[in-house]
């Protein structure tokens, strides 16, 4: 079996990110974080091609997501951690929960429905934390005080660290190619033009999901407390994934186990 982790996956996580930081970009400057939903309606109605580059932030965003946890698994069935030093091991395994954030905070900037929503309740969550949890809520989040001003910053401040970070120390910024940006930028403008990331307005229905990966979190909410459901549950991948360079059958049994009840719970959330 090679030892080399599928140069396909990782190639996408790269250039998926990097077209999510380029479009980002873009979007910042027409941006107005005084009036979050009003600016991004304006990007889509008033900025040329504004709606096509919303599109492609968004889903660049999606993929880099989605292919990072691909290029995990691949990463982890490969045994690569065992080549790694517990820094490296240590800096590679904070990108997840930080690529996380940055996709999470996205959809609260927009600042419709689901954005707000996601924002509020992620701000009780972030206050059960024990000791720094007001100390977060008051550096990244913060909503009902500061609107999205907070969490808008984040989301940048978040996103150039994670791309230093990569460049710095995984992968080699000079490989990216013009036509690799380009295909992925097709995929997302295909994924747009089939299925647009439609805002969400404001109505009365309680029945308001959050992101799609946030779903599983907001299902677990209705039968536990906060602390449990949204604080220890959500610790569990990103701890297994720390103990996995010296416990790696015990924590690729707690990982498994651990996305099986997750995807129940998504299942269930959104078909309630």
């Amino acid at each position: 079996m090679s030892s080399r982790v599928n140069p396909f996956i990782a190639w996408a996580a790269a250039n998926s990110f990097l077209l999510a930081l380029i479009s980002g970009v873009f979007l910042a400057f027409p941006f107005r974080v005084e009036m979050p939903l009003v600016s991004t309606v304006g990007i889509e109605g008033v900025l040329p091609f504004g709606d096509f580059i919303r599109g492609i932030h968004f889903y660049t965003g999606q993929l880099a997501f989605l292919f990072l946890l691909a290029h995990i698994v691949d990463s982890l069935r490969l045994r690569s951690y065992a080549r790694k030093s517990w820094f490296s091991w240590f800096l590679l395994i904070v990108t997840f929960p930080l690529t996380v954030f940055a996709l999470f905070s996205g959809y609260v900037v927009r600042n419709d429905e689901i954005g707000s929503s996601a924002g509020h309740i992620a701000e009780s969550l972030l206050l059960e934390v024990p000791l720094v949890g007001s100390f977060l809520n008051h550096l990244i989040m913060a909503v009902s005080k500061e609107g999205v001003h907070r969490i808008y910053t984040a989301h940048i401040c978040v996103s150039f660290l994670l791309f230093i970070g990569l460049c710095g120390w995984h992968f080699n910024l000079k490989k990216i190619k013009i036509y690799d940006l380009a295909f992925m930028g097709l995929l997302a403008l295909a994924l747009t033009l089939i299925y647009p990331p439609l805002l969400r307005p404001f109505e009365p229905d309680l029945s308001v999901l959050g992101p799609w990966f946030f779903v599983g979190i907001q299902e677990l909410l209705r039968h536990l407390p906060p602390f449990w459901a949204g604080v220890v549950f959500p610790s569990i991948p990103v701890v297994a994934l720390f103990g996995y360079k010296k416990f790696p059958k015990f924590s690729a049994g707690i990982l498994l186990a651990w996305h099986v009840v997750y995807f129940f719970l998504m299942w269930v959330g959104f078909n309630r």
